[in-house]
């Protein structure tokens, strides 16, 4: 049996890098595999390299490990492909909020939504465009599992654009890295205990069902009541979609409030489009480099790894082990019926004969799929302004964002982005609206 070979494209994130590398080594001790880590700065590649090794041996895993700056050479024959990258996110974030902040405008965030999520996405698809063509030329019978943001638009563009088998991981409406943590924790009980269900859109999911799965008890009006008592003090707007939709948005008011009318009362704020500060960056390299030289322990980097698992998706799929997903990101294949066939969407979904497939939820309830479905339009016009190099979808998009409260001041900061990110968006170059 061929040896698969798993190819991590973005490899020095130390964040989503960590957690695939414990979950296939440690979690799953996953045997007899090539394991190839490429980044375009080949010595945080071979850094994260030399901390696989070091856990492989102490695991007793046999693996074969390398490290590369040539995406070609780590894509060639892979089985697997992982994808955590963007283009130069700090520095072009920045230049994102300061444009937004010129125009007065009060996005709580720019990552995937609003004028942010535009720019972030114009930049962002055509380098996973680029990777997903290379998989179609060196692995084209490889799956990508992507992370990288805006994810539901880079999803979009990869599953309209090229023949890739794709799926995209985000975990943030689990609230932990082991399942639905949040939710028990407000019920006071073991979320292996409780049935949940959850949907929508990534970073816009919906709380749908919470259920004791032996008794089949309807827990949704518990968690009401928990969150109406300051379960989740800490997201206080969640709370207050909660009452005005009827539903619980998953992901927090960092992310929800990317989409929804923002509540001007309260000062918007941006936990970063990226994590950790650069002081948290720089002491996380040095315990990075003192593991794979063997003069630190590599345990503590474990702490605030991703809690996404496509680790656990590549052991089921070789192993031919059924697994359960509590959230993946994939075509709407009738999973949700109130959205567009073939939109991305993020449903519960089961590892299952080589595939990966989605738990059909029905319909979403009123008003969230309507909601879903406007942000979804939204999702859809970017992904194809972004591969056509279309100014006037772009701006179609911000007019039908309904995070987007003033249309003109937004009109005129992604004008502004995009002659200020020109550098890296070729595809914008002698086109005019």
């Amino acid at each position: 049996m061929k040896k698969p070979k798993i190819a991590m494209i973005g490899a020095g994130s130390y964040v989503f890098s960590m957690g695939l590398l414990y979950d296939l080594i440690v979690e799953r001790k996953f045997p007899n595999s090539h394991l190839v880590l490429m980044d375009v700065n080949g010595q945080m590649a071979e850094t994260m390299a030399g901390i696989a090794r070091r856990m492989a041996s102490e695991q007793g895993v046999e693996m074969h490990i390398e490290s590369t700056t040539s995406r070609e050479e780590a894509l060639l024959g892979a089985d697997y492909v992982s994808t955590s990258v963007a283009v130069g996110i700090i520095k072009r974030y920045e230049m994102d909020r300061a444009v937004i902040e010129k125009f007065g405008l009060n996005e709580i965030t720019s990552e995937c939504g609003g004028v942010g999520g535009i720019s972030y996405a114009l930049r962002a698809i055509p380098l996973m465009l680029e990777i997903a063509k290379d998989m179609e030329r060196l692995c084209p019978n490889a799956w990508l599992f992507n992370v990288s943001n805006p994810l539901p638009r880079v999803m979009t563009a990869i599953t309209r654009y090229t023949s890739i088998r794709a799926a995209g991981f985000c975990n943030v409406a689990n609230g932990g890295i082991n399942g639905y943590e949040q939710i028990g924790g407000w019920l006071g009980r073991n979320p292996r205990e409780l049935d949940i269900v959850s949907g929508g859109l990534n970073h816009f999911s919906w709380l749908l069902s919470v259920r004791d799965k032996q008794s089949g008890e309807d827990l949704m009006p518990q968690v009401k009541q928990a969150i109406q008592q300051g379960a989740w003090s800490w997201n206080k707007l969640s709370g207050k979609w909660f009452e005005q939709y009827g539903w619980l948005p998953l992901a927090g008011d960092s992310h929800t409030g990317e989409f929804l009318p923002y509540d001007l009362s309260t000062p918007a704020h941006s936990h970063g489009g990226y994590h950790g500060d650069p002081n948290e960056r720089v002491e996380r390299i040095r315990m990075m480099e003192a593991a794979a030289a063997g003069t630190g322990p590599w345990q503590p980097l474990m702490q605030g790894r991703s809690w996404e698992r496509p680790g656990l998706v590549i052991d089921a799929l070789v192993h031919g082990t059924p697994m359960k997903l509590d959230m993946v990101n994939i075509v709407n294949k009738g999973y949700i019926a109130n959205l567009p066939e073939g939109a991305v969407v993020e449903v519960p979904a089961i590892v299952k004969d080589g595939q990966i497939q989605g738990v059909a939820i029905d319909r979403l309830p009123s008003p969230v799929g309507e909601l879903c479905s406007q942000v979804s339009a939204v999702h859809s016009l970017v992904a194809d302004a972004a591969v056509l190099g279309d100014r006037t979808m772009v701006e179609e998009a911000v007019m039908l964002d309904p995070g987007i409260g003033d249309k003109k001041q937004a009109i005129l900061a992604i004008r502004e982005l995009i002659s200020q990110h020109e550098d890296v968006l070729p595809q914008f170059k002698n086109r005019e609206i």
